[in-house]
């Protein structure tokens, strides 16, 4: 019921030429339950979200974000109970993400109708998801903190293998992605080991 079907990825490549930067993909994702569609309809449009709920198609625009500095993880200046500062995530939209994201939702909106959508509605997500890139790994050690084989500089017992190793997730869910780097890296260790 609330799996993925469908993953367009035709302008992925649309606007890397202008901006360097993948589009990202549109892929479907499920309609929420009548019930569901009946509590967050607008009063007196209810019982028709309900009875719609059928037949809404919903279509996810997911962008790349750009790799900006200021976007990361950091102190709060509150504490926890233990008296210890809590962590921050600080994080701001470029305007090339907000363009890559209104070109997805546009194309969105044209195979919406091309399908025989009558009325799009653009609900806009304002968190975001995927985050990547706090401990960036790679060559050269004053763009990155992980070496390429995600240890730590300078700690030779530490290895980062979680999403903050990747510059960027490249407009879409990089699980996949970090699970192949985890067992890469876990190879290496072994080899270490051994």
């Amino acid at each position: 019921m609330f799996h993925k079907q469908v993953c367009l990825t035709d302008f992925y490549e649309d606007m890397r030429a202008e901006s360097g930067k993948a589009v990202g993909v549109i892929q479907d994702i499920y309609t929420p339950r009548p019930e569901v569609l009946r509590h967050f309809a607008p009063l007196g449009y209810r019982n028709l979200a309900g009875f719609a709920s059928k037949f809404l198609q919903n279509l996810l625009c997911i962008a790349e974000d750009e790799p900006q500095f200021e976007n990361r993880v950091g102190l709060s200046p509150e504490k926890d109970v233990y008296g210890l500062e809590q962590l921050q995530v600080e994080h701001e939209y470029s305007p090339g993400d907000y363009s890559r994201r209104d070109y997805l939702v546009e194309r969105a909106k044209k195979i919406l109708k091309a399908a025989g959508g009558y009325v799009p509605k653009v609900y806009k997500i304002d968190t975001f998801s995927h985050a990547v890139g706090t401990l960036r790994f790679g060559d050269d050690s004053e763009e990155s903190v992980l070496d390429r084989d995600c240890r730590f500089r300078g700690m030779e017992n530490l290895f980062v293998l979680d999403g903050s190793f990747m510059p960027t997730s490249g407009g879409v869910n990089p699980s996949l992605t970090i699970a192949a780097n985890a067992l890469r890296v876990a190879d290496r260790i072994r080899s270490e080991l051994e």
